[in-house]
């Protein structure tokens, strides 16, 4: 314990308890129960993401930029289930998610164009499915540098957005939340 310094005065933060759950806004158990409803909500945006990106590759549209769209719902949903609360385990999910969803989307698009000239599922293995979902942007690139450049760009820009957005912000929601770290609040 420090010695008090008299000469200057110092301001200390209320704790603050949510009515809901009773422990303290910002603690780890705050956060830790607001990790699997926040997972839930990201999952359900990354789903409906993959969704809208494979139907807006099918239109014929540039298809990547709605990556960006997709690290923004992904981590808005996240951060309206847990009322702003985040930090850096909501952050690396709703980047993971983003990806994924981007992925997948991409990955439908591919395999609706595939059976339109005849082949038929069966034959992909999904071992090379899985490898696309994990290696399909980088494949882009090496299939067409510049349109696979401009698709990395892209693809950068949804993840930072995502990343941002789970930070979560004191004023988000209508109690606010602080930044959980793997270590502590911030």
């Amino acid at each position: 314990m420090s010695i008090p310094d008299f000469e200057r005065a110092e301001y200390v933060e209320p704790t603050i308890i949510d009515g809901e759950t009773g422990y303290a806004v910002g603690s780890r158990r705050a956060a830790n129960a607001a990790l699997p409803l926040a997972i839930l909500y990201g999952v359900g945006a990354a789903i409906v993401g993959a969704v809208g990106y494979a139907l807006v590759g099918l239109s014929g549209f540039m298809v990547s930029i709605v990556t960006i769209a997709i690290g923004w719902l992904v981590a808005k949903s996240m951060m309206t289930a847990t009322n702003g609360i985040g930090g850096r385990p909501f952050q690396v999910i709703a980047v993971v998610l983003t990806y994924v969803a981007t992925s997948c989307g991409s990955l439908i698009d591919i395999l609706y164009r595939v059976t339109q000239h005849g082949v038929k599922l069966s034959q992909l293995s999904p071992v090379s499915l899985a490898k696309y979902i994990v290696l399909g942007p980088i494949l882009e690139l090496m299939g067409h540098f510049l349109w696979g450049a401009i698709g990395l760009l892209i693809l950068f820009y949804g993840l930072r957005t995502a990343w941002q957005m789970a930070a979560g912000s004191p004023g988000f929601g209508q109690q606010g939340g602080p930044r959980i770290s793997f270590t502590g609040v911030r």
